[in-house]
């Protein structure tokens, strides 16, 4: 995903939920931390999807956003990209202090995307296969350090079979570099 796909979605959100706190989280939050990645020939390039969290979130807005931007949508269709309105509950899941480490998006007063170490160390806990080649990627890189994130998972309370994956995928990530 492009970062001006990205800034797309964004706008469109924005216009239908007037006036509530986006969160975009999955790689295409990323893209507020290191743009570039979207780029043709880079590893964001392919995204089709940007997950937004709005708060306040209710159903009615949930199915608006659905049919407006998500993937069975006109926007999609022409486009080729759409947007995951979550939950709000899915927060719940992310790693503990995350409010206080959002990445401002640029051009945006209302608009945060996840920080990349909340990002890699999600995917280190979810482990699937792209999502462990994408952060690899960035710690070999350059773009995110090993030892952050490695202290990023030590600082997080995870459950045990939550912190025995993302351990395991962590150390996979590290023999990588």
């Amino acid at each position: 995903m492009r970062l001006q796909s990205l800034r797309h979605l964004v706008d469109s959100a924005r216009a239908l939920a007037q006036s509530r706190r986006i969160v975009v989280l999955g790689s295409a939050a990323f893209l507020a931390s290191f743009p570039e990645i979207g780029e043709k020939g880079q590893p964001l390039e392919a995204t089709l999807d940007a997950d937004f969290v709005l708060d306040p979130m209710n159903s009615d807005l949930a199915d608006l956003l659905r049919d407006a931007i998500g993937e069975p949508s006109i926007l999609y269709e022409k486009h080729g990209y759409y947007a995951d309105c979550l939950r709000p509950e899915i927060v719940e899941t992310f790693p503990a202090g995350w409010e206080g480490r959002l990445v401002p998006f640029a051009g945006y007063d209302d608009v945060f995307c996840l920080d990349p170490y909340d990002v890699a160390l999600v995917k280190l806990v979810v482990g699937r296969k792209k999502d462990l080649a994408l952060v690899g990627w960035l710690v070999k890189t350059g773009r995110l350090e090993s030892g952050k994130l490695e202290a990023r998972y030590c600082e997080t309370p995870l459950a045990e079979p939550d912190m025995f994956r993302a351990g395991r995928n962590l150390q996979a990530v590290r023999q990588s570099e």
